[in-house]
């Protein structure tokens, strides 16, 4: 079995006044064919599909053509929302994404409302769950963790609470014996920077 993780692809981003939209669109035709020389089972894109939550036509474009050249690679689709992302209008895009076999999760949702994607692995048939955990603000943490986790607010510690409580009502949706992903954008402690960030671009008030 095989997945191909990518994230923060910020379509639609500029460079001192650089239009990058040439660069990002052979680094996406690149990973598309890597998913089809692969023949990998899901591609999951972490969020920060966009690079601003109102990106222009041309970067929707590109985003979209993306996506649904994955999907006709054999490949499941997973994408999430990122910080980035404006969360509400990749929801609106759902069914219509839905329709061509990609699933789109913009905000949090339930495990049997679309939280947890169930499908089975095209190479060898076993059982995946990915649990869907797109970005959240401390405003939207504390909402969600009364949605999923019951959770109320004055009882927990803070956002890092919050997004462990919202993570194990997801893993209600996991099974044993299937493989259990579970798909987030956020910051974590502890891991190791790969040498492209910088220690600005870290969000340390919406880590876990």
């Amino acid at each position: 079995m095989r997945f191909l993780h990518t994230s923060d692809w910020h379509v639609g981003k500029t460079l001192k006044g650089h239009d990058r939209l040439p660069e990002q669109r052979e680094v996406l035709a690149e990973i598309v064919r890597i998913a089809r020389e692969r023949q990998v089972d899901a591609v999951l894109v972490a969020g920060d599909l966009y690079e601003t939550a109102t990106p222009g036509a041309d970067a929707q474009q590109l985003v979209v053509g993306t996506l649904l050249a994955l999907r006709d690679t054999g490949a499941q689709v997973i994408a999430i929302a990122g910080n980035h992302d404006h969360a509400p209008t990749l929801d609106a895009y759902r069914p219509l994404a839905g329709a061509a076999g990609i699933t789109l999760v913009g905000r949090v949702r339930r495990p049997a409302d679309g939280g947890v994607v169930v499908f089975d692995a095209a190479s060898d048939g076993s059982p995946v769950r990915v649990a869907a955990l797109p970005f959240l603000s401390q405003r939207y943490a504390v909402r969600a963790a009364e949605l999923l986790a019951h959770t109320p607010a004055e009882n927990s510690a803070g956002y890092d609470a919050w997004v462990r409580g919202i993570i194990a009502a997801l893993a209600d949706g996991f099974e044993a014996g299937a493989v259990n992903v579970p798909l987030t954008h956020l910051t974590v402690t502890g891991a190791a920077m790969g040498g492209g960030e910088r220690q600005a671009q870290s969000i340390f008030e919406y880590h876990v």
